[in-house]
């Protein structure tokens, strides 16, 4: 069966007869007939009442109709849920988050993106960039944002922006007064570090290595406001990105590191020769733009 043979049968019964849907559909009358015959012998079924004058469907026939008219109804829905997609009109982007990031630059770029493509819809996940990678791993997510470097034989990547790493501690600590502190001068104090998935604590550990110890750690936590509240309470101090030491409280104070900056750079990715939808490549494009204007 052809999908042009259901066309033609549909349009006879809704034309009243061969002759009338042939001049509909701008085809030769013999060509309708020959659909209507094959589509018979396929079926072993008679479709009309050839006895009658004007055309009749069988009680076969009454059938038929009705599930070639809703067959090609769905098709023709289809066709237009296919055409939003690839036009963009219509889709849904699946993103992976950290909370450590500067949100206000992926929800800008989404509020912009919706109001362009307002049937849009989004699911994000947060996570470390660990957990981020795990979810773009186990396609949970399509894409997502994770520190830079990442192994290009895994994922495509696209570079966001770079933050300066400062310290901050508790309006009353010894060294909320300083205008600097070196990474050294903190081997007897106690850190509040992020969770295991978070590539931010490996990067804190791994300068305090390289100063000969091994940082103490009070609490291990992935959630932003729980670990400000830590802060302001004295129960340690911890090394964040510009951004993320200003939203803390006004009790908290922001302490340059002594020596070579430390930047924390963030990026998105999406899995190397995995199958990413039109809108979220659309999105990904839009956010690149975004960026080049700032």
């Amino acid at each position: 069966m052809e999908f042009k043979q259901l066309k033609y049968f549909v349009e006879i019964v809704r034309n009243g007869g061969m002759t009338q849907a042939a001049d509909y559909l701008f085809v030769a009358q013999s060509t309708i007939s020959k659909a209507v015959k094959n589509l018979e012998n396929e079926f072993d079924v008679t479709l009309f009442d050839r006895s009658q004058k004007h055309i009749k469907l069988t009680d076969t026939g009454e059938v038929f109709y009705d599930k070639a008219v809703e067959f090609l109804t769905l098709f023709d829905h289809l066709t237009l849920e296919l055409n939003d997609i690839f036009e963009v009109q219509r889709g849904h982007i699946r993103l992976g988050l950290s909370p450590m990031i500067k949100v206000d630059l992926i929800t800008d770029s989404l509020e912009n993106f919706h109001k362009k493509y307002s049937n849009v819809t989004y699911e994000v996940t947060e996570g470390g960039g660990k957990a981020v990678e795990h979810y773009i791993n186990k396609d949970e997510v399509d894409i997502g944002v994770t520190t830079l470097p990442v192994d290009s034989s895994k994922y495509n990547s696209m570079p966001l922006y770079k933050e300066e790493l400062f310290l901050v501690v508790y309006k009353s600590h010894k060294f909320a007064q300083r205008a600097q502190v070196a990474i050294s001068e903190l081997r007897d104090e106690e850190f509040v570090l992020f969770h295991d998935d978070y590539y931010l604590r490996d990067m804190i550990i791994e300068n305090c290595r390289k100063e000969g110890f091994y940082p103490k750690t009070v609490a291990k936590i992935s959630q932003l406001t729980f670990i400000s509240n830590m802060i302001e309470r004295g129960l340690g101090l911890s090394i964040v990105p510009r951004s993320i030491a200003e939203q803390m409280s006004n009790d908290v104070r922001m302490i340059e590191l002594k020596g070579e900056k430390i930047y924390w750079h963030l990026g998105l990715i999406w899995k190397k020769g995995a199958y990413v939808n039109n809108v979220t490549n659309e999105w990904i494009i839009f956010l690149k733009e975004s960026l080049k204007k700032k």
